[in-house]
């Protein structure tokens, strides 16, 4: 038997190396030291970011986790106007809060999902889950239900004992108590109660005040708490500010209804805009568009034929169309459009060559029917007649192309431009309004580009664009004595309490052309009114000052106008200044002094004594006034006649009886002097006495009474100067062949037959 052999001494020393020297323990526990270092500085690191650097954020999210925040509408400001009527504001209405966990059985939830579906116009299905939901405290059934429906509801609440699960959270709507009226500036709100456009967008900060909050505890999973431990808290709504506006409702009435008429009367297929604003302040007293919208129902697209022509469509065609028709009616065409004033700007270039002594009123212009500047002939719009030798006032009257061509190459590109920057057409007015437009180089002719046949035709109105708010604001200058005001709407700003927060000032930006120079236009456009091509806008008693305007629409190849009239009074002491604006008219005659005039002539005389500015009569005007017809029924027929005659009246006895049983017109009815009424003594003579309505259209006034008078009709003038033998009757108030008593007054319309631009 062998031996074992012995391990060779290597082999037990490389066994004996792999073994863990000292020196190894030593590494290895600084090691384990280090990283145990490390993994606790990246744990004391994460908890110093947590708790220190990111405790806001991890609050905020905590919060939000075991917090469910449902909003308080707050009440936005109302809007008024100048007479503190309500334009705009709040409705009160509620929101419908429901509290599933209060419900004990399941056929309450069904009941609640039966009549409540019903009642509120929700779906059932989704209902009976919400009040299924017995770990939560808060469900939304219905927002903004009115008062009618929210006293139904709380009979049923009653009825059915279920006062511990629902309740009503106030919430506002917002209402327009006047429609359609001002909303051109109004704008309108969203669902949510944010301003969109107009003036509820402008001022929208101001208006919407600050929102409250209702919290309730939520635990991790988003579910409120146990009853035990439920938390709600209420953060009350802060009522915004509210607006009152320089805006009048009443003038404001006055221009919407004038426009709707002359919308009506021409066809124009671009709407109308007016403006009337105090020349003394700047304050603007009304602003209107026609067509608008109701802000009620802003999303309904009110333009008949616009609808009539998306309902013809479909798909993307039929939304975009939608959207552009939208974006049309809610325009504020007053400050946002532009347009070419044509012959309305020619008392500008007046004032110009007044202020720089270019001319005077006894200067003297030579009109062959055209004019030529270098290689361009523009033509008068009287050509191929011609106005021959007038002076500058006869130009105005004439609105005279030639005449002012020359004035305005008296007054030299240099002096036109610093002119037409003085009276703001370079400029957006600021006016404390969403949606001015902007005023680009692209708009009119820089001082360089005024070369003489620019110059030219610039000086008659033509070749570049400005807004309607820039064109009342300088005319206003004119009117105040030369001073060009920034206009605004907003006078005052009121506190949730009442309390002026704030008070529009009177700014005055610069003083344009001097007092005398003002004076001067002022009574050659007066003139112009009593006598040229603004007879339209006459009105008696009062000395309106202004001037006609109608341009072609370059960018339609001409076939479309816009036919305007600017113009204030009284010229003598001026108060408020007014522009009308018909763009794209469809009608026969579409000057402006015939579509546009007439409109500013309703408009400032019904303004005018409504702001208590008394009128000043002529001999000839007093002569014209009307009367006012005596009540004489039931007196004996002596006594009714002799009381008729004593107010300038004629008298016609219809009957064999004693006394007045019933007169026509009826007592206290405006009748003009010289008229008849007519006195009936039985019921038998008043309802056999009938007369057939004519149609006066077309006839002149003497033609129009002659013809009345024939019919046993009373007849009221309305219109322009109406000893002037070129006014034809045009509109009539009772439609021919209507029958009617003897006696009944017609009020006929009479339209100057203008054909001056």
């Amino acid at each position: 038997m062998r031996e074992p052999k012995n391990e060779p001494a290597q082999s037990r020393e490389k066994a004996a190396g792999k073994r863990p020297t000292q020196q190894m323990w030593r590494r290895a526990v600084v090691m384990l030291v280090l990283l145990t270092v490390l993994a606790f500085g990246l744990i004391v690191a994460q908890l110093v970011m947590l708790q220190i650097v990111q405790t806001d954020d991890w609050q905020r999210r905590a919060t939000e986790q075991q917090l469910s925040d449902s909003i308080i509408s707050p009440n936005r400001g109302a809007i008024y106007d100048t007479n503190m009527e309500t334009l705009a504001e709040s409705m009160q209405v509620w929101t419908v809060i429901m509290d599933p966990d209060q419900i004990e059985k399941e056929e309450e939830r069904q009941k609640i999902a039966d009549d409540l579906s019903v009642l509120l116009e929700v779906d059932r299905e989704t209902l009976y889950k919400k009040a299924s939901r017995t770990d939560s405290q808060y469900e939304v059934i219905k927002s903004k239900i009115e008062r009618p429906l929210a006293e139904k509801l709380n009979e049923w609440v009653q009825k059915n004992e279920m006062g511990g699960v629902f309740r009503l959270i106030t919430d506002y709507k917002r209402v327009y108590p006047y429609g359609t009226l001002a909303s051109s500036f109004l704008g309108f709100t969203g669902a949510d109660n944010t301003g969109l456009e107009g003036l509820e967008a402008e001022y929208n900060e101001l208006l919407e005040g600050k929102a409250g909050r209702i919290v309730t505890a939520q635990n991790g999973w988003g579910e409120n708490l146990p009853n035990l431990l439920s938390y709600e808290k209420t953060i009350d709504a802060e009522d915004g500010n509210s607006l009152v506006l320089s805006i009048d409702q009443t003038i404001q009435h006055y221009c919407e209804k004038y426009l709707e008429e002359a919308l009506l009367n021409t066809g124009a297929t671009n709407r109308a805009c007016a403006i009337v604003m105090d020349v003394n302040t700047g304050a603007i007293l009304a602003m209107a568009t026609k067509d608008d919208y109701d802000p009620n129902d802003p999303m309904t697209v009110m333009n008949k034929t616009d609808a009539a022509a998306i309902a013809e469509l479909a798909g993307d065609e039929k939304s975009a169309a939608i959207v552009a028709a939208l974006e049309k009616q809610w325009k504020n065409k007053a400050i946002s459009e532009y347009y070419e004033p044509g012959s309305v700007f020619k008392m500008f270039t007046t004032a110009m060559a007044l202020e720089e002594g270019v001319a005077t009123e006894n200067s003297s212009y030579y009109c062959g029917g055209a004019e030529t500047v270098l290689d361009t002939t523009v033509h008068c719009h009287v050509y191929p007649n011609a106005h021959s030798t007038q002076s500058l006032g006869d130009a105005i009257c004439n609105s005279c192309n030639p005449a002012f061509i020359q004035i305005g190459l008296s007054v030299g590109r240099n002096l036109f431009y610093k002119y037409y920057t003085g009276f703001g057409f370079t400029e957006m007015t600021a006016i404390d309004m969403l949606g001015e437009g902007s005023i680009s180089q692209s708009l009119y002719h820089s001082e360089d580009d005024l070369d003489p046949v620019q110059l030219a035709v610039s000086s008659m109105g033509q070749t570049f664009k400005l807004t309607p708010i820039q064109m009342i604001t300088a005319i206003s200058s004119i009117a105040n004595g030369g001073k060009l005001l920034q206009p605004y709407v907003v006078k005052q700003v009121l506190d949730a309490d009442g309390n002026v927060v704030s008070n529009t000032s009177t700014t005055i930006k610069r003083q344009v052309i001097s007092s005398d120079t003002a004076s001067r236009v002022s009574e050659l456009l007066r003139v112009a009114v009593e006598s040229g091509g603004g007879k339209n806008a006459y009105v008696p008693g009062y000395r309106v000052a202004g001037k006609t305007g109608t341009s072609e629409k370059t960018e339609t190849g001409g076939t479309n106008v816009v036919a305007s009239f600017g113009g204030f009074a009284p010229a003598d002491n001026p108060q408020i200044a007014v522009l009308v604006l018909i763009d794209e008219p469809q009608c026969a005659v579409r000057y402006g002094g015939t579509i546009a005039a007439p409109v500013a002539k309703k408009i400032l005389q019904d303004t005018l004594p409504y702001l208590g500015i008394e009128p000043h009569y002529t001999q000839s005007e007093l002569a014209d006034l009307n009367r006012s017809t005596p009540a004489v029924e039931g007196l004996d027929i002596a006594t009714a006649e002799a009381m008729v005659q004593s107010e300038g009246l004629t008298v016609r006895v219809k009957g064999d009886g004693a006394t007045v049983v019933k007169q026509v017109p009826e007592a206290g009815q405006s009748i003009p002097a010289d008229g008849t009424v007519v006195l009936y003594t039985d019921q038998l003579s008043y309802e056999s006495e009938m007369t057939t309505v004519p149609d006066f259209t077309g006839y002149s006034v003497s033609g129009a009474s002659e013809l009345a008078e024939s019919c046993g009709l009373n007849l009221y003038l309305s219109g322009t100067d109406l000893e002037d033998g070129g006014a034809l009757a045009s509109l009539q108030s009772i439609a021919p062949g209507t029958e009617v008593p003897l006696g009944t007054i017609i009020t006929v319309e009479f339209i100057y037959q203008d054909t001056i631009e």
